[in-house]
């Protein structure tokens, strides 16, 4: 078996091996063309940082990074790692990172970033043999919205921009890697942004995507919570999606007031996540 970089792969190829390492996973993963392109693009995936391991041309388990400016210097985001379930126990995800390593040294990239479900604990197991250890753990909501009656003195707005220094002076917490900054940039075409203002003034916002129902980023300034504007924010969602299922993925789980808040929507806890690290 030999690992290569995924430079030229065909992305016909790395959707089959990824909906099949992932058909099996604790949370089962699916994906359509589309929607791998919309991952790569969105989560900054460079395939010639990425790996996959081939019997031959058969490729039977695929590793994707992501590549990032930041705060912190250029850090690696591992956006999927899998390996179909007859090429399992091999050791094959130590090799693909073997083989990687050497390459993130001569880039002078310092640090790598990956999520894993928390009950997956083969894989932290793994990842922890490999230097990573956990930073926090994220929490995942899903349900439909439960909107009570809502007397918020606050009026909406439908924004046409990210309004950034405004949006993160409400932040508690940071987001992950695909709720943060650029990931959203990256997808922008595809979101919707809505402000809450009392007497012109922002004081809360949410950024959503109507198609996937996915809300990637909600705050309230801090001392307006409290007031209703998070139910009015998530009220306009709830009929903008015709009343579905929303999706709120990767909340900080020091966030208590906003997982109560969460909760409180009639939202729940599907599953939760560990973001992990190490340095390279």
């Amino acid at each position: 078996m030999e690992v290569r970089n995924l430079e030229n792969i065909e992305l016909e190829k790395l959707l089959e091996v990824i909906n099949l390492s992932f058909s099996d996973y604790i949370v089962p993963m699916q994906l359509n063309l589309e929607k791998l392109k919309s991952k790569i693009a969105v989560e900054d995936v460079k395939l010639n940082l990425s790996r996959g391991v081939f019997e031959g041309d058969t490729m039977v388990g695929v590793m994707l990074h992501g590549l990032r400016d930041t705060d912190q210097g250029p850090m690696v985001y591992n956006a999927a790692t899998g390996v179909i379930p007859d090429y399992r126990g091999r050791g094959l995800v130590r090799e693909m990172y073997d083989h990687l390593l050497p390459e993130l040294k001569k880039l002078e990239l310092k640090k790598m970033v990956l999520e894993v479900i928390t009950g997956n604990h083969s894989a932290i197991k793994a990842y922890e043999k490999m230097g990573y250890t956990v930073d926090r753990k994220l929490d995942c909501y899903s349900g439909k919205v439960q909107v009570k009656k809502n007397n918020s003195a606050a009026s909406l707005k439908e924004l046409d921009s990210f309004n950034w220094t405004e949006f993160t002076a409400f932040w508690d917490v940071l987001p992950s890697w695909q709720n943060t900054i650029q990931s959203l940039e990256n997808c922008k075409k595809d979101c919707r942004i809505i402000g809450a203002y009392i007497n012109e003034v922002l004081v809360g916002y949410v950024i959503f995507n109507p198609t996937s129902r996915k809300v990637s980023q909600f705050a309230v300034a801090a001392d307006h919570r409290g007031q209703g504007i998070g139910t009015l924010l998530f009220s306009c969602i709830n009929e903008l999606v015709g009343q579905q299922e929303v999706y709120v993925y990767n909340v900080d789980h020091t966030a208590v007031s906003t997982l109560g808040f969460l909760k409180g929507l009639g939202l729940q806890e599907k599953t939760a996540q560990f973001e992990m690290s190490r340095m390279v």
